[in-house]
């Protein structure tokens, strides 16, 4: 099938949509003369502002309920694609124009498998068994602000000290043990994470003996990206933050508490991760992230 007008409905939390963008790689790959539109959220939509091979992207605002949600279907039928590609919704992609649509795997039919997988699995019949690339995208201008901000040097630690609830979130006082007993090890701690983030960012550069570059509540997705491609490794909580470094090519460990490693551990073949048995993230100790990060470093090394 030929195809030059393409639209993906892509997921709305920045890891989700992160875990996507393999699906648009393939596309672009399969279609390289496509251009391929976008359905996301306010919150991720700038993840995808500088794609080369990206045309409109519709954002939908949550806030503006039902109304709003019947006003960007409206928009969206203005244009008869040549396929339709819904990886959020189970009903959107039946009431949109196309000549081909595909849509997301049940739930129920992929507990077993990576989002990722579970992504890819739905336009396997059109694209075949492509491999699953992260793609995420910064200009000139985000490397250039991230470069003027921050100049630091040296081996760095990137961390994520955030979560999208608390039952998510390490508790702050580990996170300053971890960072001490790395000292002679790293150069540098830089911080990453929304504006949501900037009090635990400020408790923790004031207890860490390293070097603290606080990045929090300061840049946009690509610029934050941007900042991620100058570290070395990445520590955090289960977060899209996990997911970006994966995509700037970081190990990465991710301490789970609640939630499913197989499912949404970081898409990479450096990706590592610790979760105590319970699923508490209070049951993971300094002294088990410390002995793997030393280890990962030790690695990093010899290579």
């Amino acid at each position: 099938m030929y195809a030059t007008r393409i639209l993906v409905i892509t997921l709305s939390n920045i890891g989700d949509a992160i875990m996507s963008t393999p699906v648009l790689a393939a596309l672009h790959a399969h279609y390289p003369e496509a251009c391929i539109d976008l359905v996301c959220d306010v919150r991720s939509s700038a993840l995808y502002k500088s794609c080369p091979y990206i045309g409109h992207l519709f954002e939908r605002d949550k806030t503006h309920g039902w109304m709003g949600y019947l006003k960007l279907i409206v928009l969206l039928r203005q244009t008869r694609y040549d396929l339709i590609v819904d990886l959020r919704t189970d009903f959107l992609v039946h009431l949109l124009r196309a000549k081909q649509k595909f849509k997301k795997k049940s739930n129920v039919s992929t507990l077993h498998m990576h989002s990722v997988s579970k992504h890819m699995a739905a336009i396997r019949t059109l694209v075949g068994n492509r491999a699953a690339n992260l793609e995420l995208w910064a200009n000139a201008q985000d490397q250039h602000i991230v470069d003027t901000q921050f100049p630091c040097a040296g081996r760095l630690l990137a961390v994520g000290l955030g979560a999208n609830f608390s039952g998510k979130i390490w508790p702050l006082a580990r996170y300053v043990a971890v960072a001490n007993a790395l000292s002679g090890q790293v150069d540098g701690v830089v911080l990453l994470g929304g504006s949501a983030d900037r009090a635990l960012a400020q408790q923790f550069s004031a207890q860490v003996r390293l070097p603290v570059y606080n990045a929090c509540g300061n840049l946009s997705l690509p610029q934050s990206y941007a900042l991620l491609k100058r570290c070395h490794f990445y520590l955090g909580n289960d977060s899209g933050l996990g997911h970006m470094a994966a995509a700037a090519g970081l190990p990465t460990l991710t301490l789970f508490g609640p939630g499913s490693p197989v499912r949404y551990l970081p898409w990479s073949r450096q990706a590592y991760f610790i979760q105590d048995p319970q699923q508490s993230i209070f049951g993971i100790t300094v002294e088990s992230v410390v002995e793997k990060l030393q280890a990962l470093l030790i690695q990093a090394g010899r290579q």
